[in-house]
């Protein structure tokens, strides 16, 4: 029954999304075209919000000073690689104490999260618990521009925004077509000096929310599109990027995180995001690095029910055969040579899994349209595979 109900919510919220049209944000190619954009909506009080690494690199000093030469700008880089209410609730204050009226967001997925959730704060009274699941912002936030500077999250272009509630020792989703930028500034030269294991999980990332939403229920013809042609710019560039920080690469990665971000926003995602989440909230693991270790443990814990599509992916993004554990292999193969292990035998405890199972469902249920649901059973196993016990 529970499974019955999911499918009619999922359904109907299928519907909903095909008949409203979700801005997509207009895309600028150099940091200099976001302060035209500023000056032509006569914005003046500008939140410049950033993390820690991102504030000292140069291309953020450079943009910095462009903005200061214009506007007021208030500098908030005290953004967390796993942003929490209480960080997020200081930047709202400092930003109604300087009256700001549009955030530049710099960052990677954690920065433009975060900046998404400050903008809605800013115009709505309510809280940020209040604000959890789906449609609970009332206000339209306040003008962004997103600016990612990884190859990954999508953030740019999407409806959600993932908050970390440390009171509660939970990881959670906000969901509104209000949340959406106005702006996405992809420029490859911000992703120059990325380390190079943030290529690869950020990249891995983005490959997630491609597949879980090509092999999800909620496709159309448009997120397939989206979702297939993310899938093969990261198989074909990420290794060239994380060697040698090819440019062209990086340009292309850049482009696949905001065409998986298009793709799942409509489609969704499924289980490797929930378990990445709700382990990520105990022990807090990077969300890409989580999502690359899980991803082929789960497509193939999905079974025959995801044959059409991965045998589909075989073909056309490899030229292979139809054959679809062909495609998790590669998927594996990927890994290796991007140097990703999976350490979480040793991380993850016996006493922390009931409650992460209940969190996985919680967030699953009714939300994902996953290709299929998974019995307690079915998730206790695969925490087992995680942990290489099963």
């Amino acid at each position: 029954m529970k499974v019955f109900i999911a499918r009619i919510y999922q359904k109907i919220l299928y519907i909903f999304t095909c008949l409203i049209k979700f801005r997509e944000p207009i895309i600028l190619k150099k940091l200099d075209e976001a302060v035209e954009v500023l000056r032509k909506h006569n914005k003046k009080n500008i939140l410049l919000l950033s993390g820690k690494r991102v504030c000292k690199e140069e291309f953020y000093i450079y943009l910095d000073n462009l903005l200061k030469e214009q506007f007021n700008v208030l500098n908030y880089t005290d953004i967390p690689s796993d942003p929490d209410i209480e960080s997020i609730e200081k930047a709202v204050i400092k930003s109604k104490e300087y009256n700001v009226d549009a955030i530049i967001s710099i960052g990677g997925g954690s920065t433009m999260d975060a900046g998404k959730i400050v903008a809605a704060r800013l115009t709505n009274n309510k809280s940020i618990r209040k604000m959890r699941g789906l449609l609970k912002i009332t206000k339209k936030p306040i003008f962004m521009i997103a600016v990612p500077t990884t190859c990954g999250t999508g953030s740019e272009c999407t409806v959600a925004s993932v908050v970390t509630d440390l009171e509660r020792n939970e990881k959670y989703a906000i969901n509104d077509p209000k949340l959406i930028p106005q702006y996405a500034v992809l420029d490859p030269k911000t992703l120059l000096t990325l380390p190079k294991h943030l290529i690869a999980t950020t990249a891995l990332d983005a490959l997630t929310h491609a597949i879980e939403a090509y092999i999800g229920k909620s496709n159309t013809n448009k997120t397939r599109r989206y979702a297939h042609e993310a899938i093969y710019l990261i198989f074909d560039n990420v290794e060239e990027a994380y060697k040698s920080h090819d440019l062209e690469s990086l340009e292309l990665l850049q482009l696949a995180s905001y065409d998986a971000g298009i793709a799942f926003t409509k489609a969704y995602v499924g289980y490797v995001h929930a378990f990445s989440h709700a382990i990520s909230a105990y022990y807090h693991l990077p969300h890409g690095y989580l999502n690359g270790v899980l991803l082929p443990i789960i497509l193939e814990e999905y079974g025959d029910c995801i044959n059409k599509e991965l045998q589909d992916l075989n073909v056309e993004v490899f030229n292979n055969t139809d054959n679809p554990h062909d495609f998790i292999d590669k998927l594996k193969e990927l890994l290796v040579n991007l140097d990703i292990k999976n350490n979480l035998c040793d991380i993850i405890k016996d006493e922390d899994i009931p409650n992460m199972i209940k969190h996985i469902k919680k967030e699953v249920y009714p939300l994902y349209p996953v290709p299929r649901y998974f019995s307690d059973e079915e998730l206790l196993n695969i925490f087992n595979k995680i942990r290489n016990i099963a």
